[in-house]
């Protein structure tokens, strides 16, 4: 389970999920889901929040735990290319109920289909069929005042005959793209 560590704090948040009622928890985890896509800082309102307390029979500081656990749970299994049972004895192994395991392998699906349904689509397509991928980095200051202090960014461009993109990454930000890109050869590998 090389996209995620049980720490204790991932560990408590799961015996919260687990008490969530089955029925109610698709609907969490779709809206938690939707603010993620949407980059919303807010999933819940303070009074959202409140009426989700009453429906699933919990205090504000278990609430905000089992969402914080399965914001993180989504977000780290939206960087990796996870097969769906391997996904669902990942989250088994690390605790999470056999009900809730099956919600969330669900709902990730169904949002890594569009995900990838919307690259193979015609938007590849636009490209044409000669790509080329060229970069240039550039390190900004980030005052007068603190010059020795510098912003490194790369910008990626993707070149092909009909249209062109160019991405700026921080390091961090390259560096994910990075590891992605090493899983995915590594997968390629193994199945080669």
């Amino acid at each position: 389970m090389e996209w995620i560590k049980a720490s204790p704090s991932l560990q408590k948040g799961i015996v919260i999920v687990n008490k969530l009622e089955d029925t109610k928890f698709e609907q969490l985890l779709r809206r938690i889901v939707g603010k993620i896509k949407l980059q919303d800082t807010e999933i819940f309102t303070q009074e959202e929040r409140q009426k989700l307390e009453k429906i699933f029979k919990v205090d504000e500081d278990s609430l905000l735990l089992a969402i914080k656990t399965v914001v993180y749970l989504f977000k780290r299994m939206l960087k990796f290319i996870l097969m769906p049972v391997d996904l669902k004895n990942d989250l088994d192994k690390i605790g999470l109920g056999n009900n809730k395991a099956e919600v969330i392998v669900k709902v990730w699906s169904n949002e890594t289909r569009e995900i990838l349904e919307e690259l193979g689509s015609d938007r590849i397509d636009k490209y044409g069929e000669n790509l080329n991928l060229s970069w240039k980095l550039n390190a900004e200051l980030s005052s007068d005042y603190r010059k020795k202090y510098k912003v490194p960014k790369v910008y990626l461009s993707v070149n092909g005959e009909n249209r062109e993109t160019e991405i700026e990454m921080t390091h961090p930000e390259l560096y994910s793209v990075f590891l992605q890109l090493e899983s995915i050869q590594n997968e390629l590998d193994n199945i080669m």
